[in-house]
């Protein structure tokens, strides 16, 4: 599988994160389910090749349309590949669906919709995306087109302002504290997060945490002794217990049969 991350134009860097780009064959990975994990950004995602399949926790098989808008996902989601893959992604800001998608972000939590059940005319630029004749001409139809359709006015700036704090204390922080800087109670703070981010501003910051540890956990050599219980004092857990508890509900699984399982394609929607 290759996997690619692109910058976003100066137009579109207040709203996209990045733009990335994955292509290879389900042959590759063995056709096997893959686990993507929650990391706080909703995307646009285009196949231009043969669209995944989502298996849902009760066993359900649905076939994601050719192109689809993913809310925050609030616990692993398993994505099969079915055959070609050519995927483009663009990975929004926490809080920047709204400037693309005019939708509440909380009824889009953990759902992954077309995008024409949402919005036309985004739907029909992503479509026209579909039709680039390489991976490398839909990012560049992406950034153009996109840069057209963005409402700046639509981003809340003091919901921008926490999910910043958020992010750069990789969760570690007071919500209470953090609403009163942004000139908000905590009450209407979580009412505009739920509208514009989709999930609780304690949510996002279990998923800076979480993510961080993931990053921590990855990077550690094998032979330290105990990596978890180290993971967990680094991020700010309170024992490795409350570590597992945290990582069994947002990831599936405890974090030595994640580190087990994980394959090439466990980062489709999350940073690397």
């Amino acid at each position: 599988m290759d996997y690619r991350e692109f910058a976003p134009s100066p137009g579109l860097a207040p709203v996209v994160s990045c733009l990335w780009t994955l292509q290879g064959d389900a042959d590759e990975v063995g056709g096997d389910d893959q686990a993507v994990l929650p990391d706080g950004c909703p995307e646009l995602v285009v196949h231009l090749g043969d669209p995944f399949e989502r298996i849902h926790e009760e066993g359900s098989v649905e076939r994601q349309a050719r192109v689809i808008f993913a809310g925050q996902i609030t616990s692993r989601l398993i994505l099969r590949p079915t055959g070609r893959v050519a995927v483009l992604g663009v990975r929004l800001h926490a809080d920047s669906a709204p400037a693309i998608v005019g939708w509440p972000q909380d009824d889009l939590a953990g759902r992954t919709p077309a995008l024409d059940e949402l919005s036309g005319s985004v739907a029909r630029v992503m479509n026209e995306v579909r039709d680039a004749a390489s991976l490398k001409d839909a990012v560049r139809m992406a950034q153009d087109r996109l840069e057209e359709l963005v409402n700046p006015g639509a981003l809340d700036a003091r919901v921008r302002y926490v999910v910043g704090a958020i992010l750069r204390r990789r969760g570690r922080l007071s919500i209470d504290e953090t609403a009163r800087r942004a000139g908000l109670t905590r009450r209407h703070l979580e009412r505009r997060f739920r509208r514009t981010v989709g999930i609780s501003p304690k949510r996002l910051a279990r998923i800076a945490r979480f993510q961080h540890a993931v990053r921590l956990l990855e990077r550690q050599d094998g032979s330290l002794p105990a990596p978890g219980a180290l993971t967990a004092a680094a991020c700010g857990y309170a024992d490795q217990a409350h570590f597992i508890r945290d990582f069994r509900d947002l990831a599936g699984c405890p974090p030595g049969e994640h580190l087990l399982r994980r394959a090439e394609v466990t980062g489709f929607f999350t940073s690397r």
